[in-house]
């Protein structure tokens, strides 16, 4: 080949050589963002499960609604003192009555409380509607509604119950048992 060809040449394979490698750059981006979406839905979907309908159809247990109706009274009754206090700071830093005080804090203090009892089911992955559907479904069960009688009494003010502690080791599950040794160590290695 002439000079000229020869540089014509290796340029021609340069340029497809870079064509080629972009090719496969674009390929390999392409596969990524492929795969990523593929994960992406499927973690999307089990989420979407895990929280709708579980084994029983989306049926709340009697026994995970008395739990949540005890969070949520105890959550309730925290925001009520919390907000107790800052409306009690407000009147001695301002001055302004009191009633006044509490007229002006309570739009935060209901959008507070509804975000309180939307985590705590969120924390338990249950809708609103199930929520509803346990309390109808079990609504003759003197447990609950012992649990929803402290709901409405600590969105009142009234302290809920304390939690029972369990007496022994043995009947605490597993995860509580290995969260308290840690505690306990946590402690001993503290002093």
């Amino acid at each position: 080949f002439p000079p000229d060809r020869l540089s014509w040449a290796r340029g021609m394979q340069d340029a497809t050589k870079a064509c080629l490698g972009l090719a496969a750059a674009a390929l390999l981006g392409s596969l990524y963002v492929l795969v990523h979406e593929r994960r992406r839905k499927l973690k999307k979907e089990k989420r979407k499960s895990q929280s709708g309908s579980g084994a029983n159809g989306g049926a709340l247990t009697k026994e995970k609604l008395i739990r949540i109706l005890g969070q949520s009274s105890a959550a309730a009754y925290q925001l009520i003192e919390q907000t107790r206090k800052m409306v009690y700071a407000k009147h001695e830093q301002t001055g302004i009555p009191l009633d006044k005080c509490v007229e002006e804090l309570q739009q935060n203090f209901e959008n507070a409380m509804e975000a309180v009892v939307l985590q705590v089911r969120k924390n338990h992955g249950v809708t609103e509607q199930q929520m509803t559907a346990a309390m109808v479904a079990n609504q003759r069960d003197e447990e609950v509604q012992a649990a929803l009688t402290t709901l409405r009494e600590a969105m009142s003010g009234k302290p809920p119950p304390s939690p029972p502690k369990a007496a022994t080791e043995e009947e605490q599950t597993p995860a509580a048992r290995l969260k308290a040794r840690r505690a306990r160590a946590r402690r001993q290695g503290n002093k």
